[in-house]
């Protein structure tokens, strides 16, 4: 899923990521950490578009929302579910603290989510409730070996209403320009639960009340014109905590306005 990073808009100019994801998995992280099938047979499988938007209010504040649209299934010996249509919504600010100018970037950000489907469908997108996140971001883009590139480091504390659990998530981003057209880039994402939250019973193994989940990402982007970019990458789930154990490959269009 695309994300903000500590870099600003300028005012008046924006970008759309839309990205399409696809997973099928029939294992999950147990409360120990431990991998297991599913029982009786059990697979779940998603196909997701999210779409990120940003664009700048002021060279400092820039406006940004992410839409979730996932198409979810679930079956085992008994029977199977399926669901589609719209996820959970986030909007927010982000607050760029220093120069445009400077190498470095420091921002801070708030955003709210909320969802954007009915309480009763199966399998759930999510838990039904709203957050509130702040988060804090830094960046830098520099020169190695000839080469641009970039890394960029995130942390945040989400508040989660109802029954989930709150959690601290931590990103981590780093790119290379390989040529003149292509970037590399390596990711890594991180929830922590605070495990304050209560049980919640679903069909989606992505979307329980109280986990842990650490995932690795590695892409590449394409540069096909001045205001458009295409990624490709895969993302690994390699750890966790009551949550699906899964690989997605990622598929992406950046557009710049």
């Amino acid at each position: 899923m695309s994300s903000a990073s500590a870099w600003n808009e300028e005012k008046g100019h924006g970008q759309i990521i839309v990205t399409s994801s696809f997973l099928n998995t029939s294992r999950s992280f147990d409360s120990n950490g431990d991998s297991h099938l599913f029982p009786d047979g059990g697979s779940f499988r998603q196909y997701a578009v999210y779409t990120y938007f940003e664009y700048g209010l002021t060279n400092r504040f820039n406006f940004v929302a992410n839409v979730a649209l996932p198409f979810l299934g679930y079956s085992n010996t008994f029977g199977s579910q399926s669901s589609a249509g719209f996820g959970d919504i986030e909007v927010g600010i982000r607050y760029r603290l220093n120069s445009r100018e400077s190498r470095w970037a420091t921002s801070i950000q708030l955003v709210t989510k909320f969802p954007a489907y009915s309480a009763a469908r199966n399998p759930a997108p999510g838990n039904h409730q709203e957050d509130l996140e702040a988060r804090f971001l830094i960046g830098r883009g520099a020169k190695w070996a000839g080469r641009d590139v970039f890394w960029d480091a995130e942390g945040a504390y989400r508040y989660r209403s109802g029954d989930p659990a709150d959690q601290l998530r931590g990103d981590l981003t780093g790119g290379i320009h390989i040529s003149q057209r292509w970037m590399a880039m390596l990711q890594f994402f991180s929830i922590r639960s605070l495990r304050n939250g209560a049980p919640f019973t679903t069909t989606n193994p992505n979307a329980q009340s109280d986990f842990d989940l650490y995932k690795g990402q590695a892409s590449l982007v394409l540069t096909v014109t001045s205001k458009t970019r295409l990624q490709a990458g895969w993302t690994n789930a390699f750890a966790g905590r009551n949550t699906g154990r899964d690989h997605s490959i990622i598929f992406a269009v950046w557009r710049n306005f």
